[in-house]
């Protein structure tokens, strides 16, 4: 059968360690356009056959294959049951997470991979062991919030500079700020999972506290890595928050279990960084937005009974870095004489799909003033921009630290159909480049109205205006400069402070209910 002759292939091609990388991506670009072509059925039969002639270690490690190559998101499903199935130890298993989480289909999976997310937590209360009693809100000090999150990296890393712009802010309003990084950066064996990524973190700050300086405020933090030493560091970080007593634990976008075990003692209020909802057993889910009813209902249905969303309408200011130390074209090996879009995103595999390229295509076609900077991971983008239009007029910078020094020499920020990618749209802002996004996403939430168009034909009209209409460009180029000066330090501390005041009134609501 010609499916199981396709499987075949695809498990040979992806195990055969003689084959080079370059070579694999080809091949599995033809397993991908070969699959396509497949009836529903024909697709149903290949996860079906997965599922009943392998054993669950084997299948998760085949069906990591797929999900690396990006066959289809319909492995995500098939994938997490595999998970589920399995009981992994506490480290493996948050491995494990990061590797679907790193997916941005994971989001329509909700259900599984917050009971995936959970038993991660079971495992780790298991060998942790913590027995702290809770601590009602009025016993708390009333002045001091933790704050933990999954990596503290450098300054174009968006997650790090939203938590500094959170730890600013809170210092503003006179809290003593404490931060916890707890990266899921353990390794795992070859044999579990294909190609395995983890969080990075600072190897300097392994064994020694941080004291980082951001604006005008030095903020203290500590990192615990995931490693043979951890169940003790875990301990002690649980016994410091513990003893330390804050208001609340601010979970900003950890995917690490461990931070769950504080809902034990105290209130945690997690977000995601993005406008979904988070992965957490928090009791306190802070929402930026709301996506399409459908999944808004699912998540309803899903949380915990004495889970409660809170939803900021407003946008967040942060406080990025600008510079006038920009790089020029030359320096940057780009065209003089060229309208250049920026296409920016770690998870530009996944986020450069079929409708999008077809949009870059017309794009491309119908104005051939146009050129593409792809900025960020494109291990795999090359190979999906295969036809010949795009040769000569797409040119991949790959990850560049110093962001805000190369957005000066581009034109425009064209954000895909995607979660993510809200600070590098702020930051393009911030140094006058204008954007174009779809709504209901984290972008639109982050730049505004002014800056959505709402659908991709919609997008390819503004953009090509963008290209013939200087009047329209400057009037857009004012837009991002009253952005800039939204986005201040008095801004974000009022954001911040309206956060607390809901975030306190949910837990003095919660306890009243409980007849504290």
């Amino acid at each position: 059968m010609k499916e199981i002759n396709w499987l075949k292939k695809a498990v040979t091609i992806g195990i055969d360690n003689n084959l080079a990388d370059d070579i694999k991506k080809t091949k599995f670009v033809q397993l991908k356009n070969e699959f396509d072509l497949f009836t529903s059925e024909e697709k149903y039969f290949i996860t079906k056959t997965i599922q009943e002639q392998f054993d669950t270690s084997d299948q998760i490690y085949i069906l990591s294959i797929l999900f690396f190559y990006n066959i289809s998101e319909s492995f995500t499903d098939s994938i997490l049951s595999a998970l589920l199935k399995n009981e992994f130890d506490a480290y493996t298993g948050s491995v494990m997470e990061v590797q679907i989480r790193n997916c941005n289909e994971y989001r329509q999976f909700y259900q599984k991979v917050r009971t995936f997310h959970k038993k991660n937590v079971l495992c780790f209360e298991e060998i942790l062991n913590i027995s702290f009693s809770y601590i009602y809100q009025k016993d708390r000090n009333q002045k001091r919030i933790i704050i933990v999150t999954e990596q503290l990296l450098h300054m174009n890393h968006a997650p790090t500079i939203i938590v500094l712009n959170f730890a600013y802010a809170l210092k503003n309003l006179g809290y003593e700020v404490l931060i916890f990084s707890c990266p899921c950066n353990r390794g795992i064996a070859d044999n579990l999972w294909y190609h395995p990524m983890y969080m990075r973190s600072l190897e300097q700050f392994t064994h020694f506290p941080m004291k980082i300086r951001f604006q005008d405020e030095t903020i203290d933090a500590y990192q615990i890595d995931m490693n043979n030493n951890c169940v003790k560091e875990y301990h002690i970080m649980l016994t410091m928050i513990y003893a330390w007593n804050p208001i609340f634990v601010l979970d900003l976008g950890t995917i690490n279990p461990v931070v769950d075990l504080t809902r034990n003692f105290t209130t945690l209020v997690s977000w995601n960084m993005d406008i979904a909802c988070p992965i957490s057993e928090g009791s306190i889910l802070i929402r930026t937005g709301k996506l399409e009813d459908d999944l808004e209902e699912k998540y309803k249905q899903i949380l915990g009974s004495k889970q409660r969303q809170c939803f900021m309408e407003d946008k967040f200011p942060i406080l990025a870095e600008n510079t006038k130390d920009a790089f020029s074209r030359t320096e940057l090996e780009l065209p003089e004489d060229k309208f250049l879009i920026a296409i920016v995103g770690n998870r530009l595999n996944e986020d450069l799909n079929i409708r999008f390229i077809a949009l870059m295509e017309t794009l491309l076609s119908e104005a051939p003033q146009i050129d593409f900077v792809v900025i960020g991971n494109i291990s795999s983008v090359k190979e999906k921009l295969t036809e010949t239009i795009f040769t000569d007029r797409v040119h991949y910078l790959g990850y560049q630290e110093q962001l805000v020094k190369v957005y000066p020499a581009l034109d425009l920020y064209l954000n895909p159909e995607r979660t993510g990618g809200g600070l590098s749209a702020v930051m393009a802002l911030i140094t006058g480049i204008p954007v174009v996004t779809l709504p209901n996403c984290d972008v639109a939430g982050n730049v505004g109205e002014e800056f959505v168009a709402a659908d991709y034909d919609k997008m390819i009209e503004t953009v090509i205006r963008y290209t013939s209409d200087q009047d329209f460009y400057n009037q857009k180029v004012a837009q991002a400069q009253l952005f800039k000066e939204s986005n201040t330090n008095d801004n974000l501390v009022k954001y911040i402070q309206k956060l607390i005041d809901r975030v306190l009134a949910l837990i003095a609501e919660e306890e009243k209910n409980a007849g504290i």
